[in-house]
């Protein structure tokens, strides 16, 4: 039974399913030592179930993804597995949980601007808090900034066109920011999601030759380029 769980494991082992691969490949280690007498376990050990949490938030950190929210789902992972173990009481989680949050959310906004391409010192600057804005933009002359507190921004770009390379710097804390890119430019992303992140469904025109650099501090956000 090991050796087929080891097998299965290495087989569906890629990029998409590498969560699943490892975890097949190690159930099989341990049934296998439990068949040869090597050890004895439980599958279903206290707090077990952790490990759904705690296995693919390592995997993110080794392949350097979502760095940020990736430790915090480690450290509630194994915040809750200690418990579980009763190494410490369950109110604890949340006694060390939540100010952690509000470290790492620190510590993101302070080093997630220094990362990726800097906008220029006269970057125009589209702020929602607690309200919207949209807005269709025909001209562009410098780089700008979105800024989304507890509100949405809307920006359509398809009718710009871009004779240089244009830094976007995005800020979403509970919002949401949508851009609707023109056409026939590259597009790098740079940032640190906190349980959001940007989803890129522009497609690159590998071949043009004006970029546009996102950078982007997501803090339960999200970021849309289409």
């Amino acid at each position: 039974m090991g050796f087929c769980i080891i097998l299965v494991g290495g087989i569906f082992m890629n990029k998409r399913s590498m969560f699943w691969g490892i975890l097949l490949i190690v159930v099989g280690i341990l049934f296998l030592g439990r068949n040869m007498n090597w050890w004895d376990f439980s599958i279903f050990f206290d707090g077990w179930w952790t490990l759904f949490l705690i296995v693919p938030s390592i995997i993110s950190l080794v392949r350097k993804e979502g760095m940020a929210s990736s430790f915090l789902i480690l450290a509630l992972g194994v915040l809750m597995l200690l418990a579980s173990q009763n190494v410490i009481e369950w109110s604890m989680i949340w006694k060390i949980f939540v100010p952690l949050i509000i470290i790492v959310v620190g510590l993101s906004i302070i080093f997630g601007n220094r990362r990726g391409r800097k906008p220029k010192a006269n970057a125009k600057e589209y702020v929602a808090i607690f309200s919207s804005v949209d807005e269709m933009i025909g001209k562009i002359e410098s780089d700008f900034k979105v800024t989304s507190v507890f509100g949405g921004v809307e920006l359509d770009m398809r009718d710009v066109k871009l004779e240089e390379d244009l830094v976007i710097d995005c800020f979403t804390l509970f919002g949401g920011i949508d851009i609707r890119l023109p056409k026939d430019v590259k597009v790098e992303v740079n940032g640190l999601p906190i349980f959001g992140g940007v989803e890129n469904k522009y497609r690159n025109n590998d071949e043009a030759k004006v970029t546009i650099y996102i950078n982007h501090t997501t803090i339960f956000g999200g970021v849309d380029l289409i």
